[in-house]
C-alpha cells in the first residue's frame, strides 16, 4: 500500500428543520470581526494580547461573555469605556444593558501562559518554533474568543515577535513593520467569517514556495530551509490536488489564499486552519520516503476542509461526520486522480472491513453520535458519500454539493440540511437510506459490498482473499496468476501474504515469481511477511536492502541479520548510512543491531551506544524518541541521561507520546534501585517534572 495514515437523536433528526437547529450560545448577539495583536514570549512561553470585537444585538440584554481559559484580564472597554467585568477563569462576563439593533466595540487586554492550544518547542536545529492547534474550541486558551463553533467572526491577526522569523497566520499578509531594534510586527487579513477553533498561528525559521492555481488562488508552501531537498517529493502533486478538489467539489475556493506549514511534534496529521493548514513534520519526505509515507492524503484531506468544515461548519458533534466524512471522501478522490481507480476502490475495501469489525464491538456506534470513532466520523462518512453518490447518481450528487455549499457559505450546518437539498436536487426518497447509513449502529456491509463488487478489480481481489483458507497445493495456479506481469500491487500483495512464510519447494517456487515482479509493494510484503529466509532465497531476499522503500529495508535488514548470523557484518556494512523515515527507523535499528553484534566495528560500539541515548532527547522529533525508547527498554539500557529523557517524555503535550512514557515510567519505578536513582537526579529535573514524578513516587 502506498500511505500509512494517517483516522442522537436519530429518530427525529431529519424532521427538525434548519432554524431549530442549536442555537447559539448567545443567540441575540452578532459578534462580526476581530482586530488581534498578540505577542508570544518564547522564554516564558506566554502571550500577551488585545482583541477587539465589533458585535450587533438583536435583542435586549443584561450581559454577555467570551470564552477565555486561565487569563489575566487586565482591561476590558466597552464602547470607548472601561467597564467592570467578572471573570472565573474560564469567561469573562460584561454585565451591561445593551438595546435591541444597536451595533457595539468591546476591547479586551490580557496575558497568559496557556497549558494547551498554543504551543513553544524548539525545532531540530534548537530554534524557536510556536503554533496553535484549535481542534474544536480550544482556541480560547490563548485567545478570548468563542468555544462555540456556532459563532463565526472575521478574524483579522497582527503578532509581534523576533525579527528574521517567519510568521504566518488566517489571511493574507498585508504588511510587516518594525516595532523596535530586534522586534517586527506582522499584519494578516481576512475578508470573511469562520469560528475561533480555526484561528491560526505558526512561528518559525522557513523558507516558501508560491505557486498559483489555476483559478488565481496564492498557494504558499512552507519547509525548513535545511529540507529544500526534500521539498519536492513532500508537496508533490500540490498544485494537482488543488486544481483537482475546486473542480469536483464544483464551488470556488472560498479563501484569498492558501498557506501549508509544517511544524515539529505536532499533535494530529494535520489541522486545516482557515487559508492556513498546520501538519506534522514526520510527512516531509524524501523520495524513497515518498513511496511509504507521502502527505499526499493528508495534503487533500486537510485542503477539502476548507469547503468541509471552514466555509460549512457542523453545529455541533452529531453531526461532524459533515466534516469529516466529506473530507476523507474527496481526499481518497484526489488519490484515485494521482494513484489510480484500484487504489480509491482498495482503500474503500479496507475501510468497510474495519468498519464491519467496529460494528461487532463494544465500541460501534451510529454515524450520528457525537462521540462516534474517528473510524466512524472519518470512514463511515466516506463512505455514506459514495454509496449517496451510487444511488442518486454522480450529476445529482454533484449538484447537491455545489447547492449545499451555495447555499449554507459561512453559516453552520445539520445533517438535515445537507440531506434536504439531496432529495430536492434528486427526487428521490432517502429515508431509508439514512437510516441504514446514518442512524444505524451497524455498518451496512452487504449494501457496500454490493457497491464493490460492481468493479472487476474487486471482484479479482475478493476471489483471491477467498483462497486464504485452502492449501497451497488447491490455490498454487491462483497465486501464480496474480503474480504474472503486469502484476496488480493489491493481488500481488495479496499473493504473497497467503504463503504466510512458508518455506516448502511450492512456496519458494511462488516466492521467486514475486521477487521477479520487481513490484515495490509485493516486494514489501516478501519484507515483512518472510521472517524466516530459506537460504535457497538468500541472494534474492538481499536484494530488498537496495528497494526504494524504508518500508522494506527496515524488516528486511532484521531477517538476514537473525537467519544469517555469519553475514551479519556484511549487511550492517550495507545499511550504515541509511536514515530511514523521520523516525529514524532504519537507523535505529541499525544502531542496536550493531550493538549486538560483537565483530562488527566492536571498537565504535560506545560511540553507537551515545548515539542511540541521544534519540531520546527533546531536540529529537517524539516518533524518533519513542523507537529509541522502546529498544532501549528491552535492551533494558537505561542511562541516567535516559532516565532524565523518560521522564520530559511522561510530561510531553502529545499524549500518544506521554503515555508510552509513563508505561515505560511505571515499570521502571516498580524497582527500588530506579527509585534510588531518581532520588539522585531530582535536582536536575524540571518544575514539572518533578511534580509529575512526585505523583509516582516518594522524592
Amino acid at each position: 500500500m502506498r500511505l500509512y495514515i494517517l483516522q442522537l437523536w436519530a429518530i427525529s433528526l431529519f424532521a427538525v428543520a434548519h432554524s431549530f437547529a442549536t442555537e447559539k450560545e448567545q443567540p441575540y448577539i452578532d459578534f462580526i470581526d476581530a482586530q488581534v495583536t498578540v505577542t508570544p514570549d518564547f522564554n516564558s512561553k506566554s502571550v500577551t494580547g488585545k482583541v477587539i470585537y465589533t458585535f450587533k444585538v438583536s435583542a435586549a440584554i443584561s450581559s454577555f461573555f467570551v470564552d477565555a481559559q486561565q487569563m489575566n484580564i487586565t482591561k476590558v472597554v466597552l464602547d470607548d469605556k472601561t467597564t467592570s467585568f467578572e471573570y472565573d477563569d474560564k469567561k469573562l462576563t460584561v454585565n451591561a444593558t445593551l438595546q435591541p439593533d444597536t451595533n457595539h466595540r468591546l476591547q479586551i487586554e490580557y496575558s497568559t501562559t496557556p497549558k494547551k492550544t498554543l504551543y513553544f518547542v524548539h525545532d531540530y536545529q534548537g530554534r524557536d518554533q510556536i503554533w496553535t492547534q484549535g481542534q474544536g474550541k480550544y482556541t480560547s486558551n490563548w485567545l478570548p474568543s468563542f468555544d462555540d463553533m456556532n459563532e463565526k467572526v472575521t478574524f483579522d491577526l497582527s503578532v509581534i515577535y523576533k525579527k528574521g522569523y517567519e510568521v504566518i497566520a488566517n489571511g493574507v499578509l498585508k504588511e510587516t513593520k518594525t516595532v523596535n531594534d530586534s522586534l517586527q510586527q506582522w499584519n494578516y487579513d481576512m475578508t470573511q467569517p469562520m469560528s475561533s477553533y480555526l484561528v491560526a498561528l505558526a512561528i518559525g525559521k522557513y523558507d516558501k514556495v508560491v505557486e498559483t492555481s489555476k483559478d488565481g488562488i496564492p498557494l504558499e508552501t512552507y519547509f525548513y530551509p535545511e529540507d529544500k531537498d526534500k521539498y519536492e517529493y513532500t508537496y508533490k502533486h500540490n498544485k494537482e490536488i488543488f486544481d483537482f478538489l475546486v473542480t469536483e467539489i464544483g464551488v470556488e475556493y472560498p479563501w484569498q489564499n492558501y498557506k501549508q506549514v509544517p511544524v515539529k511534534d505536532f499533535l494530529y496529521a494535520g489541522m486545516e486552519n482557515t487559508t492556513a493548514t498546520i501538519f506534522s513534520d514526520a510527512f516531509v519526505v524524501d523520495k524513497i520516503a515518498y513511496n511509504d509515507r507521502n502527505y499526499i492524503n493528508v495534503n487533500a484531506h486537510e485542503l477539502a476542509h476548507q469547503w468541509f468544515g471552514d466555509l460549512v461548519t457542523e453545529t455541533e458533534g452529531t453531526h461532524h461526520w459533515l466534516q469529516e466524512g466529506f473530507a476523507t471522501y474527496y481526499a481518497l478522490l484526489a488519490e484515485q486522480k494521482i494513484f489510480g481507480q484500484d487504489y480509491f476502490l482498495y482503500k474503500l475495501y479496507e475501510s468497510a472491513e474495519q468498519l464491519t469489525a467496529l460494528s461487532q464491538s463494544e465500541g460501534a456506534t451510529s454515524l450520528l453520535d457525537p462521540k462516534a470513532s474517528s473510524l466512524t466520523f472519518y470512514q463511515r462518512g466516506a463512505w455514506t458519500l459514495f454509496a449517496l453518490q451510487k444511488l442518486i447518481g454522480e450529476a445529482n450528487f454533484k449538484i447537491t454539493i455545489h447547492n449545499y455549499l451555495k447555499k449554507h457559505s459561512f453559516e453552520n450546518v445539520t445533517t438535515a440540511d445537507f440531506f434536504v437539498i439531496a432529495q430536492e436536487v434528486s427526487g428521490t426518497d432517502l429515508s431509508e437510506f439514512k437510516k441504514k447509513w446514518l442512524e444505524n449502529i451497524a455498518f451496512p456491509s452487504q449494501e457496500a459490498l454490493d457497491i464493490l463488487t460492481q468493479y472487476d478489480f474487486i471482484k479479482n481481489y475478493l476471489a483471491l482473499a477467498g483462497e486464504r483458507t485452502q492449501p497451497l497445493a488447491g490455490k498454487w495456479g491462483t497465486l501464480v496468476k496474480a503474480l504474472e506481469f503486469p502484476v496488480n500491487d493489491y493481488l500481488g500483495q495479496e499473493a504473497v501474504y497467503q504463503l504466510s512464510g512458508d518455506t516448502s519447494q511450492e512456496a519458494i517456487a511462488l516466492y521467486d515469481k514475486a521477487f521477479e515482479t520487481n513490484n515495490l509493494f509485493v516486494r514489501q510484503a516478501i519484507a515483512s511477511s518472510l521472517s524466516s529466509v530459506p537460504t535457497s532465497l538468500k541472494e534474492q531476499y538481499e536484494t530488498l536492502l537496495e528497494d526504494e522503500s524504508y518500508a522494506t529495508i527496515e524488516p528486511a535488514l532484521y531477517h538476514l541479520w537473525a537467519n544469517f548470523t555469519g553475514d551479519r557484518a556484511k549487511y550492517l556494512e550495507a545499511t550504515k548510512d541509511i536514515t530511514g523515515f523521520n523516525d529514524k527507523n532504519i537507523r535505529i535499528l541499525w544502531l542496536v543491531l550493531t550493538l549486538s553484534t560483537p565483530e562488527y566495528n566492536k571498537a565504535q560500539h560506545p560511540k553507537y551506544f551515545e548515539e542511540l541515548v541521544s534519540y531520546t532527547a527533546p531536540e529529537f522529533h517524539f516518533t524518533t524518541r519513542q523507537n529509541a525508547f522502546a529498544y532501549l527498554e528491552s535492551m533494558n539500557a537505561f542511562t541516567d541521561k535516559v532516565l532524565l529523557n523518560l521522564v520530559n517524555g511522561a510530561t510531553h503535550y502529545n499524549w500518544r507520546f506521554r503515555d508510552s512514557c509513563r508505561k515505560i515510567l511505571d515499570k521502571l519505578l516498580q524497582s527500588e534501585t530506579y527509585q534510588k536513582k531518581y532520588v539522585d537526579l531530582k535536582v536536575k529535573l524540571s518544575q514539572s517534572e518533578l511534580e509529575y514524578l512526585k505523583r509516582k513516587m516518594d522524592l
